[in-house]
């Protein structure tokens, strides 16, 4: 009888070990902070929960206002974190999404910058899995670059579609000064100048907006907004 007793203490103590392993198993992994991943790695997963999702990408030159417009976008002034910010997508130079509260199919993915050298490596699109976005907004703070027209070309050859932004457009026409000119004068010719831009890559009606997203209620954030939610 004490063999007995003794055998089943023994499996007891085994079964208790075994679970106390798994349970802490469990709760490391509950715990555990979302790794770096590449949005890339994330779309291939086929349970991954992005396919329910239109997926946005902001993308231009480096300090073209990208995270400033997303922010303004989702109604945050500033540039602090936010909890919408979806899990493993705080890893410093990769695509970061937020949750777009307007619309609760859309991520908006801020992208980071794209370098001139880049541009003939064709580097950035790897590094950011371009062709695994639905829809683009191409931003840019100065005239049209280089790279702004390289990722241009490379959306329309995708078949997809973006919306342009003209960011920091306030401390543009601040900053110019040019006789017998209104302010709706130098508008009217920024978007001439863009607009001649894209035609002449074969954007047939380019969609153009001047904003500043710190001063959302003067120049075009309101009209872009409409013309962004209408698309989705």
């Amino acid at each position: 009888m004490s063999g007995g007793k003794e055998m089943m203490m023994f499996f007891y103590e085994m079964f208790m070990s075994l679970k106390n392993m798994i349970f802490s198993y469990f709760k490391m992994a509950e715990e555990e902070p979302a790794p770096c991943v590449r949005k890339s790695s994330l779309r291939k997963t086929p349970t991954s929960s992005l396919k329910r999702y239109i997926n946005v990408a902001v993308t231009g030159p480096l300090n073209s206002g990208k995270s400033t417009l997303v922010n303004a976008m989702r109604g945050i002034e500033g540039v602090e974190e936010s909890s919408t910010e979806a899990p493993g997508t705080r890893c410093k130079g990769l695509p970061r999404s937020y949750l777009y509260p307007a619309n609760p199919r859309v991520l908006l993915w801020d992208l980071p910058g794209i370098e001139a050298s880049e541009v003939k490596q064709h580097a950035y699109l790897e590094k950011v899995d371009l062709r695994s976005y639905d829809f683009f907004i191409l931003t840019t703070s100065s005239r049209l670059e280089e790279e702004v027209i390289y990722l241009a070309k490379e959306i329309l050859q995708m078949g997809k579609t973006f919306l342009f932004v003209r960011t920091k457009i306030d401390i543009y026409v601040r900053s110019t000064k040019q006789p017998n000119f209104t302010q709706a004068d130098l508008l009217r010719e920024i978007r001439k100048h863009f607009a001649k831009k894209l035609q002449a890559i074969g954007v047939n009606f380019p969609r153009i907006f001047l904003l500043s997203a710190l001063h959302l209620e003067k120049f075009d954030f309101l009209d872009f907004i409409d013309t962004f939610n209408s698309q989705f």
